[in-house]
């Protein structure tokens, strides 16, 4: 694809997710480029995941084998590098991470039940494609340890697995450390893997998360992220809402289906000028002064989904568009900032931002169900 004047911002993202750089040579995906540093970051197994899924995504739009190429070229990265023997997947290979024989060590030995969740969902949807043994193998292999090790009978996800421990175990610190309503996302994978395997306790397993995630909602449709202030951060609050309206689109399963439109309710009640905050405090009753793009662009998404007010949508949508990256000869053209203030051009932004961009454009990607296949 040429970048010329007639390119629109999903044709623009599309070429940089291709030319950029942001897919290392041996197919792993960098999580951002830093534009001060003038180099790219770690190399981000949950990125690699959600770039499958989007390449694929892109490949049903233009039609074109090359994101077939490269979404294979990441699913042997993940395969050959990230995916362990027990079926957990490492998550993040920085550069210091290269041993002498030049194998891969990565940083830690902690697995991450959603980034797992993501690889999982990206693998499967590609062995749908291309019907490649090695593909469903892994993905079986990482759905039995995510099931096994990582679920716990409330439904819920233990959020990490220390592989040297062989032990789970969470902090409060942040959101994506403890168990919570986000991992209702990891259904995705586990719904599809039904889909593909008829084997039941997938698709139960996707059921259990889901009734879960319930749990943690307010009312007011907020879900809570974090169990040490009770705060909401608007991040995980769109993932458990994904999660809820994928599997429960597939289930049919109204009650999952109206807590994915509450929670997109209550984040349109609190937008304004196409912006909502990052942080929502209900000790102050007040959100933070921090906008990010993810979380933006998740919010259109599921916005024009379930057909929220069309003037919040289109205001949401062009502060979304104020953050693509558009200096003129660089190879970084496309790409998406994380925020305003953020000198990084982000991967996961840019996927999110072009997949909401495209049905924000073309609604006809969104089956009557509000089934979003190869949801980013």
């Amino acid at each position: 694809m040429n970048k010329t004047k007639s390119s629109s911002p999903v044709d623009l993202a599309a070429d940089w997710m291709l030319n950029s750089g942001i897919q290392s040579k041996d197919g792993g995906f960098y999580a951002w480029y830093d534009l001060a540093k003038k180099s790219p970051s770690f190399v981000y197994s949950e990125i690699t995941g959600y770039a499958i899924t989007t390449l694929l995504f892109l490949k049903n739009i233009y039609n074109d084998d090359i994101y077939l190429e490269r979404a294979t070229k990441a699913a042997s990265w993940i395969t050959d590098f990230a995916l362990l023997p027990c079926g957990g997947i490492r998550t993040r290979l920085y550069k210091d991470d290269l041993s002498a024989d030049k194998l891969y060590s990565f940083s830690g030995e902690n697995i991450f039940s959603f980034d797992l969740g993501m690889v999982l969902y990206g693998m499967v949807n590609l062995y749908k494609v291309t019907k490649e043994k090695i593909f469903l193998d892994s993905a079986i292999k990482m759905t039995d340890f995510l099931l096994d090790k990582m679920q716990r009978k409330d439904g819920s996800f233990s959020a990490i697995y220390n592989v040297n421990t062989q032990k789970t175990h969470e902090s409060f610190d942040k959101w994506s450390n403890q168990s919570g309503s986000f991992h209702s996302k990891v259904g995705l994978g586990l719904v599809d893997m039904f889909e593909v395997t008829k084997n039941k306790k997938y698709i139960e397993s996707a059921g259990r998360i889901c009734e879960y995630a319930l749990t943690r909602q307010e009312k007011n449709g907020r879900f809570i992220t974090n169990e040490a202030d009770r705060t909401t951060n608007l991040h995980p609050h769109c993932y458990s809402a994904e999660g809820l309206l994928y599997t429960g689109s597939y289930l049919k399963e109204k009650k999952f289906i109206d807590s994915a439109k509450n929670a997109v309710m209550w984040i349109f009640d609190n937008l304004s000028s196409g912006k909502i905050d990052e942080l929502y405090n209900p000790k102050t009753n007040n959100f933070n002064n921090f906008q990010r793009l993810d979380a933006l662009s998740q919010s259109l998404r599921l916005g024009v989904m379930f057909e929220m007010d069309r003037k919040k949508l289109e205001e949401l949508k062009n502060f979304i568009l104020s953050h693509q990256y558009l200096k003129e000869g660089s190879s970084q053209t496309g790409g998406f900032l994380y925020s305003k203030t953020a000198e990084h051009i982000n991967c996961w932004c840019t996927m999110f931002a072009l997949q909401a961009l495209a049905v924000y454009d073309n609604n006809k990607l969104i089956s009557n169900n509000k089934r979003l296949d190869l949801f980013v």
